[in-house]
Parts: structure tokens; C-alpha cells; sequence
């Protein structure tokens, strides 16, 4: 059976005696700060300044040879800065800094966008922008992950999106942008295989949320209201949407993606169109999911007789075409590790 087709049927089945998993509070961490970039601190306690960033100083003299004579000389008469100083400017590319460091002779390297993990925990484009903003790792985050990201999915009437590494899960507040609780992922989905591979949800049911996992070899679904994850009989991967002219060639080649409620304006398929199989009824939404180097959008609803469902998958986008990875600071297609909606778009950084 298709996956949406379960996860759409787990609205009418909530209360058919299925297991319930209770998620457990835990304190709030840290605002996450805005990126700043500071120099690597040299060894000696002597700062230089320069035009670029304020730096401290070197690292020891190494012992003069005939090598090194005319990089000392430099060092002595003429020097920009102190070797070994490495000063950071501003942000470039996805997931990189400004950076020069200071050479034996004492003269700066040129100036290049370096990649710079630290500087982008995760990528946010708050709704109706058209520029991305970068948060930074935090480390005095308690509940943030402390590895790269696999999946993610968000709960919009909780303003609360679930974000997913090997081992843990880890909550973050959209509204607050605090990372609220963890824990491990055996203690929220007890029954769910490893490793988790994409996650999406559609808030198709107000309150309920309807999640879907592919995890192991299999869709696992759950419907979540009244704080519980209820979970629905897992579907062996994969359905026949799975298997269509614009299918993509795995779930497995899948990063993440999220659940669209309505079009956003970034996507403009025609549902008619792809499923063509007459008129349609219930329109519920689409799914849009991240590969390597391409955007799978997915339709996800049902024909006007209400029983024929059309999860048939639109053509491919290229990543970098994809409106919203268009704008500038967009997270690069390769650190794609988790994706959320909820408002604006989310992208968690994984490997």
C-alpha cells in the first residue's frame, strides 16, 4: 500500500487500540547566537591589527637556518602580521568563512572562502524572505545535536520541529529557537529499525500531524496528537508511486524533505496533470524531497471518487534551481541532513 495512503488512513484508525509513546519535557537551552568569527588564538600574547580582523599573535620563532633566513629578515624588517595568526571574516558560500592566515615571512596568504562546520548548525529562511540566515553550532546548547543530521520533521500546531542524528532525537522551538529536550530515538519510537534515512509530515487533520519515517527497509507512520506518537502498522518500502516515469530511483538516495499543506509559490505542478486519471477530490497537500543534486516533488491526494489515491511524483528539479536554493546563503545540496516547513524552511546540517 502506498505510504501516504497508510499515513491518510492512520486519521481514521487513531483510536484503534494502537500503542501510544509519550514524549517527556526537558529544559531550555540557549538562544542560539548569531554567527561571529573570531580569530585562532596564537600562542604568544602579543596582538597584531590589521585591515581585515584583529588577531593575536605567533606562534614561537622557529630557529633560524640558511632556509629561513630571508622569511626571519621579513619578519624583522617588514612584517604584515605574526606567523601562524589566522584571522576569520564574514561569512561566504553555505558553509564558510573569509579567512587568511599569516606565513612564515610574515605576510598574509590571500583571502579565500573556507569551509567552517562550525558556523552552520543549521540554514533558515523565514517566511516571505529571500535570504537564508545561518545559525551557528552552539556549544552551550544542551539538547542540540552533537552530530550530523539524518532527518527531520516538524509539528506546526507544537511550533516544535523533530530533528534526527544516529542515535538521538533532539527538539527544537520555532518560536523561541531554543532547543527544548532530547533523547534517544529507542525511548520516542521504540519499534523504529536504524538508521533513519528521510522524514516528512503533513498537518492534513488539525490538531494531528501525520508523520511519515522510512527507516531500515520499511515506511513506519504515526499520527501525533495530544503530545502521544501513535503508531500505525509499518509498510515494506516501497509503493507504486515509488515506481513511476518521475519516481526518484530510491527512497534510499533520499537526504529529507518536508510536507507542503498548500503551494507555497516555489512549486506550481498541476496534480491534474501528473495523475491524470480524471477529476480529483481531495487535494491534500505535496511532499517535496532533497536527493543529490535534485528535488523530487510529489503530489499527495485523492480522486474524486475519494478511494483512488495520487501520490504520483512531478519531474525533478536540479537542487540549484529549486526557487528557495536560489537565494543567496542557500545550505549546500551536499550538507543536507534534515528539512522541515514550518514558517519558512529549515535545513539541518548532515554530511
Amino acid at each position: 500500500m502506498p505510504l501516504h495512503r497508510i499515513s491518510l488512513v492512520a486519521v481514521a484508525c487513531a483510536a484503534c487500540g494502537l500503542d501510544t509513546f509519550a514524549i517527556s519535557d526537558g529544559d531550555i537551552s540557549g538562544l542560539p547566537q548569531q554567527a561571529s568569527f573570531t580569530s585562532a588564538p596564537p600562542p604568544s600574547d602579543e596582538p597584531t591589527t590589521s585591515a581585515f580582523m584583529t588577531t593575536g599573535a605567533t606562534t614561537a620563532e622557529p630557529a633560524e637556518t640558511a632556509e629561513t633566513a630571508d622569511a626571519v629578515d621579513n619578519c624583522e624588517l617588514a612584517p604584515e602580521c605574526q606567523a601562524g595568526a589566522v584571522e576569520d571574516g564574514e561569512q561566504c558560500d553555505g558553509c564558510g568563512v573569509l579567512r587568511r592566515s599569516c606565513q612564515a615571512d610574515c605576510t598574509w596568504t590571500p583571502i579565500t572562502c573556507q569551509e567552517d562546520l562550525d558556523t552552520c548548525a543549521y540554514w533558515r529562511l523565514p517566511a516571505g524572505e529571500l535570504a537564508w540566515e545561518r545559525v551557528p553550532v552552539d556549544p552551550n546548547a544542551q539538547f542540540a545535536p552533537k552530530s550530523p543530521v539524518l532527518a527531520a520533521f516538524d509539528l506546526e500546531p507544537q511550533q516544535q520541529i523533530y530533528v534526527f542524528t544516529a542515535e538521538a532525537y533532539h527538539v527544537l522551538s520555532t518560536s523561541t529557537l531554543t532547543w527544548d529536550e532530547a533523547g534517544t530515538l529507542d525511548t520516542l519510537f521504540p519499534a523504529l529499525p536504524k538508521p533513519i534515512v528521510w522524514a516528512a509530515s503533513l498537518n492534513v487533520a488539525p490538531p494531528k500531524t501525520l508523520v511519515t519515517i522510512h527507516a531500515g527497509t520499511a515506511f513506519f507512520q504515526y499520527t501525533f496528537v495530544a503530545e502521544t506518537f501513535v503508531m500505525s502498522p509499518p509498510t515494506t518500502c516501497c509503493g507504486e508511486e515509488w515506481t513511476g516515469p518521475n519516481a526518484p530511483a530510491s527512497p534510499n538516495d533520499l537526504r529529507d524533505g518536508w510536507g507542503l499543506d498548500a503551494p507555497d509559490g516555489w512549486f506550481s505542478g498541476d496534480p491534474q496533470e501528473v495523475c491524470g486519471l480524471g477529476a480529483l477530490g481531495r487535494q491534500f497537500g505535496y511532499h517535496i524531497y532533497i536527493g543529490d543534486g535534485f528535488v523530487h516533488p510529489e503530489n499527495v491526494g485523492f480522486y474524486a471518487n475519494n478511494e483512488e489515491p495520487c501520490f504520483d511524483f512531478y519531474p525533478k528539479i536540479a537542487y540549484t534551481e529549486f526557487t528557495p536554493f536560489t537565494y543567496p546563503g542557500a545550505p549546500p545540496n551536499d550538507l543536507v541532513g534534515g528539512a522541515a516547513s514550518l514558517d519558512g524552511l529549515w535545513i539541518f546540517r548532515g554530511e
